[in-house]
């Protein structure tokens, strides 16, 4: 897609009613929560996970700038201001907060002082009650930034006439004044910025997307001291995040799905598919101060369009699931942004359309202890307890749990040494959740997403994984004593698991299963048969031989019989 070249007075005349999209309706999992009207949010969230949201106002002359804060689990801003900013806008403000500082830095122009254009900082030293005056520290007309290094921005623009350009400005108090870095004529577009370890690495593209990389240890501001352009591939509307596991690059594909990829120092690694399809237009991704990604994006389904988000640990294996979903597909979700705690949680902001004014809106990202909502069919959470824990996908290979995660159904979990926390999708809709704990056995995690009804429940199957072979039994009634010596006896464990939890789970041992909505429970397979006992609560237990259910209440057992 070719993109036309903005200058400076041409920015003067835009007008932002393209940019006013749709409102969610219906939302899949979630729900989001209106903070304002305007256009473009920029997004921080402290360790706390207070989230700190600015955005320009809806004016269609003199743009304002405005502020929210936002603490974790709130249904309203605990302050909601506006800051005094000279002149207009029309790009998005960059947030940073180091305990009670909290600074908003906004490109403004149509200025009456000694430039018509300059990047304004604006300092709250009481977390965002009150800021200052401001005061100029650069002059890039900038969307893109990122903190540092030190206390610095560093700032990239896009579709400027004067080319690609990045500027580093600092935010204690001084100026950059007009020094800047020109890193590129021929690729004006969508330029991005990040760290990885002590070196800036700018991204940028041409009118058709083909990307390239430059990076710099020294002044930033001199574009000199840049290395040479290398050439990365397509790379549609690029996006990086630098943080403890590396520098990342997400960008769209030419068949419209979306992939990440790994910085090796010059360049990036083939990407590692996100989506199969996305607007990658309306996608960013950030990093956490413990090294997890997070992406949102933007995905149209037969349902709508939906606000879909994804996580991962290391960039290569990804899991994701939808956040909202809006009937009317012709409206849009747009001016994506996310941010996230040292826990994984986080906010994701973004601008919609309501009655024909744009709205700022935000929603939770990370529940379940910072990873996606599972997906009914699809995939289920699972959280350390305690000891240690390992599964395996599918196809992948046996991994210790460090924490949270989500993994797909028919991965295999061992307990045998720790306890999990295991979340799955409650109904076909996904908007609720169910959640049980398993420990001291072996098993299998499967879920069939109804084909019918959305709103039906769903049952989680807990298959166990038998830790000896059932060949070990005695096999022949009246076996001698020597025989059965060398092979297990009747009542000998060959798998178990405990339960503990609410929610419809299901065991599955070889000759029983046991369907439970909210009890203490130990499936046990011998030799003689499947043993179920209830500690807490009731169990229906089917008999799989004997084609018959059972129920069992607390302190009671039921051997279905291998015979």
């Amino acid at each position: 897609m070719m993109r036309p070249v903005r200058s400076p007075a041409l920015a003067i005349a835009c007008v932002i009613a393209g940019l006013l999209l749709a409102a969610p309706a219906g939302a899949s999992a979630a729900t989001s929560l209106t903070i304002g009207t305007g256009h473009k949010p920029g997004v921080a969230v402290d360790a706390a996970g207070t989230a700190y949201i600015a955005w320009y106002g809806p004016e269609t002359n003199t743009t304002s700038l405005n502020f929210c804060r936002l603490p974790r689990g709130a249904g309203a801003c605990d302050v909601r201001t506006t800051i005094a900013a000279p002149g207009t806008t029309l790009s998005r403000p960059f947030v940073t907060v180091d305990g009670a500082t909290v600074r908003v830095v906004s490109y403004r122009y149509g200025l009456t002082g000694v430039r018509f254009d300059q990047i304004w900082e604006f300092t709250s030293a009481d977390g965002g009650a009150t800021f200052d005056t401001g005061h100029p520290v650069g002059i890039a007309p900038f969307d893109e930034g990122v903190r540092g290094p030190g206390d610095t921005l560093t700032v990239a623009t896009n579709a400027e006439s004067t080319g690609l350009a990045v500027q580093n400005v600092p935010l204690d108090g001084t100026d950059a004044g007009a020094s800047q870095a020109i890193l590129s004529a021929d690729h004006p577009y969508n330029g991005t910025v990040g760290l990885a370890g002590p070196a800036m690495v700018a991204v940028f593209a041409d009118a058709s997307s083909n990307a390239q990389v430059r990076t710099s240890a020294g002044a930033l501001n001199d574009a000199a001291l840049w290395t040479p352009p290398v050439d990365i591939g397509y790379a549609d509307y690029p996006r990086l995040a630098g943080g403890p596991s590396g520098l990342f690059l997400l960008s769209g594909t030419p068949e419209n799905a979306l992939t990440v990829r790994k910085f090796d120092g010059t360049t990036f690694s083939a990407g590692v598919k996100v989506a199969d399809a996305a607007d990658d237009a309306q996608a960013h991704l950030t990093q956490d101060a413990a090294g997890r990604l997070h992406a949102v994006f933007a995905h149209g389904t037969a349902a709508g369009l939906e606000l879909d988000y994804a996580t991962s640990n290391n960039g290569t294996t990804w899991q994701s699931g939808p956040l909202l979903t809006q009937t009317d597909a012709t409206q849009g979700i747009g001016a994506l942004r996310a941010a996230t705690a040292p826990d994984h949680i986080g906010v994701a902001a973004w601008e919609t359309a309501s009655g024909g004014t744009s709205e700022v809106r935000v929603l939770g990202i990370g529940p379940e202890g910072g990873v996606s909502p599972p997906v009914p069919g699809k995939s289920v959470a699972i959280g350390l307890v305690s000891g240690k824990v390992f599964f395996k996908s599918p196809t992948g290979r046996r991994t210790q749990l460090k924490g949270d995660t989500n993994i797909p159904v028919g991965s295999q979990i061992d307990t045998l040494h720790g306890r999990v926390e295991l979340t799955s999708a409650a109904t076909g809709t996904g908007a609720t959740t169910q959640k049980s704990d398993f420990y001291q056995g072996t098993f299998k995690v499967s879920q069939h997403r109804p084909t019918g009804n959305r709103a039906a429940a769903l049952t989680t199957d807990i298959t166990l994984a038998g830790e000896t072979p059932r060949s070990q039994c005695a096999s022949a009634r009246g076996a001698s004593a020597a025989a059965v010596s060398k092979k297990k006896g009747p009542h000998a464990v060959l798998g178990k698991l405990w339960g503990n939890g609410k929610g419809k789970f299901r065991t599955n041992g070889k000759y029983s299963s046991a369907t439970v909505r909210g009890t203490i429970w130990l499936t046990t397979d011998r030799c003689d048969g499947t043993l179920t006992t209830v500690k807490r609560g009731t169990v229906s237990v089917r008999d799989l031989r004997r084609h018959r259910t059972v129920t069992v209440k607390a302190g009671h057992s039921y051997l279905a019989r291998a015979r």
